[in-house]
């Protein structure tokens, strides 16, 4: 009898004591599967900040891009439009009357400079103004030692000269003279287009409300 008790209470404290190792071994195990969720969600938040911080950063970085390239291709039309203003303007300035008076004065002022020996470079359609270039240097006795060539190279007009004696160049081509002025230029035609182009959008504006009766 006493055996049996005995046998009993042993199995008793075993049963016991295996209980309470199997329920610290499955607080554990929770404790660990929280730790390892808790991680996990953790590792998962910081994957998701970093990688939604390089998606915007990558975004940025095209929109960035696209406006550039946006910028450029809209320069680059203001460029091809104030190259075909200038061409048009220039071709405008060469049918003036008084573009015939600023090549003799232009050529008149630098032979000023130019002790003796002085050859004139003009563009090939300018050429007709040999006579009257000659009979305005005339007056200064210049036209002995100053001879008038074509060319190739000046693609708008005036005139290029060269004092032989000194090495000199003098030029006063339509090419340098808007070359001097270009930017000023640009400015102008950008503030005409910007102001263009408010108008247009206050007109459209406009045209876009409704009148009430």
């Amino acid at each position: 009898m006493e055996n049996a008790e005995l046998e009993n209470s042993i199995r008793a404290e075993a049963a016991r004591m295996i209980a309470e190792i199997r329920e610290k071994e499955a607080l554990e195990i929770r404790r660990l599967e929280d730790a390892y969720k808790a991680e996990m969600d953790s590792f998962e938040k910081q994957i998701k900040a970093e990688t939604d911080a390089r998606i915007s950063q990558e975004l940025s970085r095209m929109e960035n891009r696209a406006s550039l390239e946006q910028r450029k291709i809209v320069l680059k039309s203001v460029e091809r439009f104030i190259s075909r203003i200038v061409n048009d303007v220039v071709k405008g300035i060469r049918d003036n009357p008084l573009y015939r008076i600023f090549m003799i004065d232009a050529v008149s002022g630098i032979l000023k400079k130019i002790p003796d020996g002085a050859e004139i470079r003009l563009k090939k359609e300018d050429l007709l103004l040999e006579e009257e270039i000659f009979a305005a240097i005339g007056a200064v006795g210049k036209n002995s030692s100053v001879v008038i060539v074509e060319d190739p190279g000046i693609k708008w007009g005036g005139c290029l000269v060269f004092d032989k004696a000194q090495g000199r160049v003098f030029n006063n081509t339509l090419e340098r003279i808007y070359f001097r002025k270009s930017l000023l230029i640009r400015q102008n035609v950008m503030k005409i287009l910007a102001d263009a182009s408010q108008e247009k959008s206050q007109e459209t504006s406009k045209e876009g409300q409704t009148v009430k009766p």
